[in-house]
């Protein structure tokens, strides 16, 4: 087994998350095909929202974050990035709900928060940009396949970012009350299958045991919940098959 050079988390490597992630969406999206399918009325729906899948930890490839992931130093946010990602790359009407709803995968804060608010200043802080405001990448993330590292996603910016949270803002505020709740029910979906497919996949994560037999709040068991419940999915689909 080759060695992992980019990690997830510090027990868990980078491209064997995605994988488990991709592995947990293909028996998951069928589940909420028919639902996305009303709320969305858009083609091309799977693929899009596969592209959720493969890029929603895309931020996890930048320098900082890697040489800070096995260490006890602070960690960049890494949502925004792959949110800016989708955002440049995916049509009108699709990017808005899947880039807002891997900005939000680790906040759950809707609008609240530098994520969508001040991405491009929060990148800048953080030290996660140049000074001509290209993202630095690991050097690593270069050797990663087209399909996990485009070329689309390696010339990101600051711009890219400040784009991406403009256009969320627009998208979330600048319709009628209708509108606005047919766009939740998009992003809460598309939200939904990431964070089931996300946590199903990191399981084996540390932060996810029970601490000991007094744990009983933590965050082990919504983790356990998940992961049954999308293992009964699974099985469900093996009996059909």
């Amino acid at each position: 087994m080759p060695a992992v050079s980019l990690y997830s988390a510090p027990e868990e490597g980078y491209s064997e998350h995605i994988q488990r992630c991709k592995e947990k969406f293909e028996y998951l999206f069928p589940l909420f095909e028919s639902s996305i399918s009303r709320v969305m009325q858009m083609d091309n729906l799977k693929d899009a929202a596969l592209s959720m899948i493969l890029f929603h930890d895309l931020g996890k490839l930048t320098k900082k974050w890697q040489d800070n992931v096995r260490t006890n130093k602070k960690l960049p946010s890494h949502a925004t990035i792959g949110a800016a990602y989708i955002f440049k790359i995916l049509p009108e009407g699709l990017r808005e709900p899947i880039s807002f709803a891997i900005a939000i995968h680790h906040t759950d804060r809707g609008l609240l928060g530098e994520n969508i608010e001040r991405p491009d200043v929060q990148a800048i802080l953080e030290g996660i940009v140049d000074y001509d405001g290209k993202i630095i990448w690991h050097e690593e993330a270069y050797k990663l396949a087209d399909d996990l590292f485009p070329e689309k996603a390696r010339t990101l910016t600051v711009n890219d970012l400040k784009e991406m949270a403009r256009g969320l803002r627009i998208w979330a505020r600048g319709c009628g009350l209708l509108e606005q709740h047919q766009r939740r029910m998009q992003a809460s979906l598309t939200h939904h299958i990431l964070k089931l497919c996300d946590i199903s996949a990191a399981t084996d994560r540390k932060e996810y045991h029970k601490k000991d037999d007094q744990d009983y709040y933590g965050g082990w068991l919504m983790v356990k919940n998940i992961r049954d419940y999308v293992e009964n999915i699974k099985k469900r689909g093996e009996k059909h098959e």
